[in-house]
């Protein structure tokens, strides 16, 4: 049984388990072929635990190839944390409510709502073709 220290949390895999598996893969490779991306993302998960150095070092992978993938790893990660969507809530005033020339509500083909309430119909044109072109 693997302690806490020896194991990546994240993953559930150690370095040494992961090292045997890079192992098994050099032993039975064919000449030319590339490391399978289930590798690769083993390999990520453990830089956070025991640094880029290290984990290259260890599974004796390219420094740079490892950094490139999980950066790319990380920007993905971030990405679908980022807030969908973002609803406001302002508190009418009395010379806000009748100030209101129009109420546009608009959806576009992938299902993304948006209500806005205009002073002036002037703006509406720009206001409608960014959101239509949002992909």
């Amino acid at each position: 049984m693997a302690t806490m220290s020896t194991r990546d949390g994240m993953q559930g895999e150690s370095l040494e388990q992961v090292k045997d598996r890079f192992a098994l893969w050099r032993a039975g490779r064919k000449r030319g072929e590339h490391i399978s991306s289930a590798l690769w993302v083993a390999a990520v998960g453990l830089v956070e635990q025991y640094g880029l150095q290290r984990t290259a070092q260890e599974l004796r992978v390219d420094c740079e190839g490892l950094k490139k993938r999980s950066t790319r790893h990380a920007a993905v990660a971030t990405s679908k944390a980022a807030a969908q969507f973002v609803e406001l809530f302002a508190q009418p005033t009395m010379s806000a409510a009748s100030t209101v020339a129009c109420i546009v509500e608009m959806e576009n083909a992938k299902g993304c709502k948006m209500r806005v309430e205009l002073a002036s119909v002037d703006s509406l044109a720009g206001l409608a073709s960014a959101f239509w072109s949002v992909r």
